[in-house]
């Protein structure tokens, strides 16, 4: 690790400087408590009465007097739409919260989830974080803003990620009277079944890392009939449409064909709701969910452990579905991510490479 040079900035020239690149130093804030902050030599802030107005790079804040944070970080600098992005954390020190979150600058993150304890040896912790991208980013820069937590004292990391284009198909279905009232006809139980399903699909099990490997597709090589982030527009009978993104594959298989799991996990939900039919979610990694719709029967309950290649149900229409198939969809911290993504290279990396954060307390004269 870089040792910073040691400054004792004030408030008034750190405003002078505005936001232009400081020497990695140590600035002492006095709001909303005092604390000192060690900053990377790529920091980029400004302070305004006492207090940190952080823009890009990293901070450790701590008591005057206290060790601060020096965590390694892991963290890409690109990704895409529909994508899992994995941020490791190696801690010589115990974290007690980790937070990771996705956004524009200015604007509400996009993407957010909590970081989960994957392993604790040789003297230190190494955490990892799951985060989803939402399949309508847009190709341009987001920023990564992580935050560690061990007591009163904290770490702040803002990185930029860039973000590739992608295209998606687009498809036309013309569907039945039946399912055109099934979608536009107010019904307080499918409404509560859709709330009740966000709410599992976004909390996390912190102690839920049953698989880090590669997941296996459902069915391979069979026929799809839709991919994820498909831009789909229905055609009702009286020639009026809607539209919709599809958010998993669709596999078309025989009615009855059993249905493995895609990998290790623990099963959250299996029951029938009214749009997915017959249901199966299993949680893999704390946040990280794969999702089986439309089955003609569950063979599994919640609580159960499962293996990889366990039947789960049977292929099945049930719900809003046209023809016998499976949907089967991914979800990290409630955003869908393409699962074809996850069958090539392991969920996560147990050595990944990390860089030097440049956060360290200088320990001249000591």
């Amino acid at each position: 690790m870089t040792r910073p040079v040691q400054l004792a900035l004030t408030a008034a020239l750190l405003l002078s400087l505005g936001s232009a690149h400081a020497a990695a130093g140590i600035v002492t804030l006095s709001s909303p408590s005092k604390e000192v902050c060690v900053t990377d030599a790529s920091a980029v802030y400004t302070v305004v009465g006492g207090a940190l107005r952080p823009v890009s790079g990293e901070f450790a804040l701590s008591p005057p007097g206290a060790q601060p944070l020096r965590p390694e970080l892991s963290i890409p600098p690109e990704s895409e739409p529909g994508a899992l992005v994995r941020v490791y954390v190696r801690s010589v020190e115990h974290l007690d919260t980790a937070t990771l979150l996705m956004g524009a600058q200015g604007k509400n993150p996009v993407s957010r989830t909590t970081g989960f304890l994957l392993s604790a040896e040789e003297g230190a912790e190494l955490w990892a974080f799951a985060l989803g991208v939402p399949d309508g980013s847009s190709a341009s820069a987001y920023t990564l803003t992580l935050r560690l937590a061990a007591g009163d004292r904290s770490f702040l990391a803002l990185k930029q990620i860039s973000m590739k284009a992608r295209t998606f198909f687009t498809e036309r279905f013309p569907i039945t009277e039946d399912m055109t009232s099934l979608v536009t006809k107010p019904d307080p139980q499918r409404t509560a079944e859709s709330l009740a399903f966000y709410r599992l699909i976004t909390t996390p099990h912190p102690d839920a890392v049953y698989e880090t490997g590669a997941f296996a597709v459902p069915f391979p090589g069979a026929r799809r009939t839709s991919g994820y982030g498909d831009r789909r527009e229905y055609v009702n009978p009286d020639s009026t449409s809607s539209s919709s993104v599809h958010e998993g594959v669709d596999i078309a298989m025989p009615e009855g064909s059993p249905v493995p799991a895609c990998g290790p996990g623990r099963v959250v939900f299996a029951a029938y709701r009214i749009m997915t039919g017959n249901t199966v979610i299993i949680e893999h990694l704390p946040g990280l969910f794969s999702i089986y719709f439309h089955m003609s029967s569950i063979s599994v309950k919640p609580g159960v452990l499962v293996k990889q290649g366990d039947q789960v149900g049977a292929v099945g229409m049930t719900g809003f579905a046209t023809g016998p198939h499976l949907h089967w969809e991914v979800t990290a911290s409630g955003i869908a991510v393409d699962p074809d993504t996850l069958v090539n290279e392991p969920l996560l990396d147990k050595n990944p490479q990390f860089i030097d954060t440049g956060t360290s307390n200088s320990t001249e004269g000591r």
